[in-house]
Formats: C-alpha cells, structure tokens, sequence
C-alpha cells in the first residue's frame, strides 16, 4: 500500500496448493490402481499356459484397452485440475488507484481488466457449497442493467444472519466480509492514512515467490483459532498442503501489471504511507525516515 495505490491478493490465494494436492493424489490412486489392474491382465494373457492363442490375446488387448480408455481420460481430467492451481500465476492482485481512480484486476487467463471505481457496482455474494460470502464488483453494460463481467474481494467468510440484512445499522464485530469492504473503501474514498494503522500483514509476494515456510504459515493460517482438536486433526493434511503449494508456485509465473497500468502508479519518492511486506510478512515502510518524520505507526487491532 501506499498514497498512489492498495495492491491485494485474489481470494483464491490461502488456499493455493489445494487443487495442486487433490490432482496429485487423485493421480497416485486412481492411473496407478487402473495401470496395476491392466498389467494384471496382460501377465494373464502373457502366462496363460495350455490355452487358446485368442485366449492370450483376450487378456493383453483388454488390458491395454483398460490403459487408453480409463487411464488417458483421467489423466488429462486430472492435468486440467492440476493447471488451474500450478502452472498458472501464484497470484492474481487486485490494484485500487486512488489517483486515477481506477480498479485493475488481474483475469486467470493472465490479461488485465482496468475500470473506473466509481463504475463497479459492488454488491454481497454468496457461495451455497461453502455458505460463505463474499464482496464482488460487477461492472455493468451500459443499460447498468447487464453484467459484463465479474471480479471478487480478496476476503471471504461466513456472515451472521443480521449482518446480511440491509435494515441493520450496525454490523456484528464478526462481520469481516464487510469490514474487508469498508476498508478498501476508505482507502479509496478517504485516502492511506484513514486505513494504514489497521494493516498488520504485508504478503511478501510482489515480484517475488513465497518461501516454503511462508507458504507453510500461510497454510495453517487458514485454521488460525481453531480448536486444539481441530488443528491436531488438519495438521498432517495441511502439511501435505504446504508442499502442493510450493510445486504450485514454484510452476507458476509471477504476475506482471502492463506498462500502462505502472506508468500510471508511480509511488511518490519519500511517501510516508508506502509500505510492502518482510519476509515473514510483516508490514515495512519503504521509505523509513519519511514514515517516521509523519509520524506514520503501527497500531496492532
């Protein structure tokens, strides 16, 4: 973040690697028990003593057959998967510029959407198969009827039933989903320094592929509070998580804004509201003398 722009990560990012574990392990059981089962049929066909020549050949042919016509499908089905988590971006950001008040977003198929903040219209979304929710910004053909195209917040969780309605004035203290909101709103709409003291984490991922222990933190900050119980029972699977992570972003490509869209988000030298992230994630200034001479700290919620 800084006076020019607020940068985000895309919703799917705290869980990459996940699709990358269920392709991998799909794989492992499904080709390797259907090649096990077809080379079974072969060394029938290849031992069978005392028996027709046809016989043989029934076994040998139906295994192969059980090789093109199970195991090819379900690997390219399994490879399809695979590409949507590796071998993609290892992010998808969302850039908010205040001072052209604009919104560029990164689409999966790596090209860039650019429209006018005050165009998106932004509205709650849910999504049935998890009962989560989410903010989305729609951006509208000119009727302001149609929806072009769509694009989601970073931030997505449950929400109490008050904290959907309309009519309640005041939100639950559990309500992040619109407080996400409210925060890149202020941002835009108010400026850095009504938001800067509320940022307590800077993803260390521009430019830059995260470690493997900072894929491994982030992993398990998807449980972060959860019950004892809880975390004993998703450790080995959120370990296995950690390492389909770091294949997905070890073959996946850093994402690149166009030149356009940089020339027009120049961080003003000595900004005392830019900050990027540690290593381990913790918020920096980038220009220390000029935050500390503004008086610019750091307020833990």
């Amino acid at each position: 973040m800084n006076s020019t722009y607020l940068e985000s990560v895309d919703k799917w990012f705290g869980w990459k690697g996940f699709l990358t574990l269920i392709a991998l392990s799909l794989f492992c059981i499904l080709v390797i028990g259907i090649s096990i089962g077809a080379l079974q049929l072969i060394l029938t066909g290849l031992s069978a003593t005392g028996s027709a020549e046809e016989d043989s050949s029934f076994y040998i042919w139906n295994g192969i057959a059980m090789l093109a016509v199970l195991v090819v499908p379900v690997a390219i089905g399994l490879i399809w998967l695979l590409r949507k988590d590796s071998f993609a971006f290892t992010h998808y950001p969302i850039r908010f510029n205040r001072k052209t008040r604009t919104v560029h977003v990164l689409r999966t198929d790596g090209t860039v959407l650019s429209v006018p903040w005050d165009e998106v219209f932004f509205t709650l979304g849910h999504m049935p198969q998890w009962d989560d929710w989410e903010v989305r910004g729609h951006v509208l053909k000119s009727d302001r009827k149609t929806v072009q195209e769509t694009f989601a917040l970073s931030y997505v969780g449950s929400m109490e039933l008050n904290d959907r309605d309309p009519k309640v004035a005041d939100s639950s203290a559990n309500d992040f989903v619109r407080a996400h909101w409210e925060f890149v709103r202020r941002y835009m709409e108010e400026g850095p320094q009504s938001v800067s003291e509320q940022v307590q984490f800077c993803m260390p991922v521009q430019n830059h592929r995260e470690s493997f222990r900072g894929g491994l933190e982030r992993a398990f900050a998807n449980i972060s509070g959860a019950p004892s119980l809880i975390y004993i029972a998703m450790f080995p699977f959120l370990v296995l998580l950690g390492l389909a992570r770091f294949i997905a972003m070890r073959t996946s490509k850093i994402p690149e804004w166009p030149a356009d869209v940089e020339a027009s988000c120049v961080i003003e030298p000595n900004d005392p509201y830019a900050i990027h992230g540690a290593p381990n994630g913790d918020r920096m200034p980038l220009f220390p003398e000029a935050a500390k001479c503004a008086g610019v700290g750091f307020k833990a919620f």
